[in-house]
C-alpha cells in the first residue's frame, strides 16, 4: 500500500508527514527508536492491513530456569506485534491491557508472532496475537487492547 507519509515523533505521537512514499517503511523507521525491543532480538517481518508479524531469533539470555523461552519474551514479543499492527491500522496506539494464555513451553531458536485485530470502537481497538514456536506450535495466545490516540 502505498501513500505520501514519513512518520516523525512530537510529544509522543506518530505525525505523518507528506515526503515518504511508503507508509511500512515509514513505520519499520519509528519503531527503530525501540531499543527494548532491539536488545530482545525482535524483528518486523511483514505488515498488511489484516496482520502483522514479527520473529524473534532465541538465544540462551531469553531462557529460564527451566531451559525455555522466558515468558516475559513471548509477552514483550505480543505486545510489539499488537502496536506494529495497531500503529499502521490506526493513528498512534498505546496498549491499555494486555492479556496472556500460556499453552506450552517454548523449546525453541525461534518465535513467531501474528496480530490480527478483532474489534475496533471509537478509541479503542482489540487484537488477538499467537506466538508459535519455529514447527508452527502456539505457545500462547495474547489479547490486547489499544487506546488509538488522535493525531
Amino acid at each position: 500500500m502505498k501513500c505520501d507519509i514519513i512518520c516523525t515523533i512530537r510529544k509522543g505521537m506518530i505525525v505523518m508527514d507528506e515526503k515518504e512514499t511508503d507508509k511500512k517503511a515509514a513505520l519499520i523507521e519509528f519503531f527503530k527508536a525501540d531499543k527494548f525491543v532491539e536488545l530482545a532480538g525482535i524483528k518486523i517481518e511483514e505488515i498488511t492491513n489484516e496482520y502483522a508479524v514479527c520473529t524473534a531469533e532465541i538465544t540462551p539470555a531469553h531462557l529460564n530456569a527451566n531451559g525455555c523461552v522466558q515468558g516475559g519474551m513471548l509477552y514483550t514479543l505480543a505486545d510489539f506485534t499488537f502496536a506494529v499492527l495497531e500503529n499502521y491500522l490506526h493513528a498512534t496506539t498505546v496498549t491499555q491491557c494486555g492479556h496472556i494464555n500460556y499453552l506450552r513451553p517454548a523449546f525453541t531458536d525461534k518465535l513467531i508472532a501474528t496480530a490480527r485485530e478483532t474489534e475496533r470502537a471509537g478509541h479503542t481497538c482489540l487484537c488477538e496475537v499467537r506466538v508459535t514456536d519455529a514447527s508452527g506450535k502456539v505457545c500462547c495466545i495474547c489479547n490486547f487492547s489499544g487506546f488509538i490516540k488522535e493525531k
